[in-house]
Parts: C-alpha cells; sequence; structure tokens
C-alpha cells in the first residue's frame, strides 16, 4: 500500500509540474500565437499568470510604434502599429525561486496602399487612337470591295 501511495503521489506531482509552468499566457488581440492585423489598427497585449513575479518584459523584435517601443515593463499595452511586416514577440516573466518563464506569438502587420487610377486626359493620345482605327476601317472597306468585285469568298 506504501508503493501506491508513493506512486500516486509522484503522478500527481509529474502531471501538476506542467502546469504550473503554462499558466502565464500572453494574448494580441485575444489570440494566443499568430494575428494578422492591418497598418495603423491597434493591438492590445495582455498578460495573464503573472503572479508573484518579479520582473516582465515585452520584446517586440523592433520597434512597434515610434522610437523607444520595442520593450515594455507593463502587463497590458496597447499599441498602434503602422510599420508592416512580421513582429516576434517575446515575453519573459522573472520569478525569485525559478528560471524564466519566456513565451512568444508572432504579430503580422499588412499594409495595403489604396489603389487610385488615374484617368488620363491627353489630347494627342485620343487623336493617335481614333486616326489608327479611321485608317484600319478604311483598309478593310478597300479589301471587302475588292472580295465582292471579284466575287471570291472563303
Amino acid at each position: 500500500m506504501v508503493k501506491f501511495k508513493f506512486s500516486l503521489s509522484l503522478i500527481l506531482f509529474i502531471l501538476l509540474l506542467p502546469s504550473a509552468s503554462s499558466e502565464v499566457t500572453i494574448t494580441a488581440n485575444n489570440e494566443e500565437n499568430l494575428i494578422f492585423v492591418n497598418s495603423g489598427e491597434n493591438v492590445t497585449f495582455n498578460s495573464l499568470g503573472i503572479e508573484n513575479s518579479t520582473a516582465i518584459l515585452w520584446d517586440f523584435g523592433r520597434d512597434i510604434n515610434g522610437p523607444e517601443t520595442r520593450y515594455s515593463e507593463s502587463q497590458n499595452i496597447t499599441h498602434q502599429v503602422h510599420a508592416s511586416g512580421r513582429y516576434n514577440v517575446t515575453f519573459t516573466v522573472s520569478y525569485t525561486d525559478s528560471q524564466n518563464i519566456v513565451k512568444e506569438l508572432i504579430l503580422i502587420v499588412n499594409f495595403e496602399e489604396d489603389y487610385q487610377n488615374n484617368v488620363v486626359h491627353n489630347e494627342a493620345l485620343f487623336f493617335a487612337i481614333a486616326g489608327s482605327e479611321l485608317i484600319m476601317s478604311a483598309i478593310l472597306g478597300y479589301w471587302t470591295q475588292q472580295i465582292r468585285k471579284e466575287k471570291v469568298y472563303l
């Protein structure tokens, strides 16, 4: 019976150990692993399960919203993202009695510029196209008349 109690307590300890380290979660706009946003949108980064931590650090991989915005020590932070590309966001939590916990997510910012179709207002282009159509019509008319004159049909 003693072996059984020891085995059961060992199994419970092993099962509970990973859940303690996975309690820390990070999200960006309530997404956990991969998030897609358009340029100019606000992105809210949240961290949960960091009670009893001594320090936290967000690393956005590069300046996310202007100069000096690569790092943050806030639990929750909102940035308006303008630069398109991929951001490898790393969140590090430090505790006094254990190792640091590092979580990562990927933020992909899409930049789509509004395409404006510029209408060309050029009289020379208009007359060149109209003139070539008149010349082609005249040639087609001439050949049609020649075929009717010869009465040769394909």
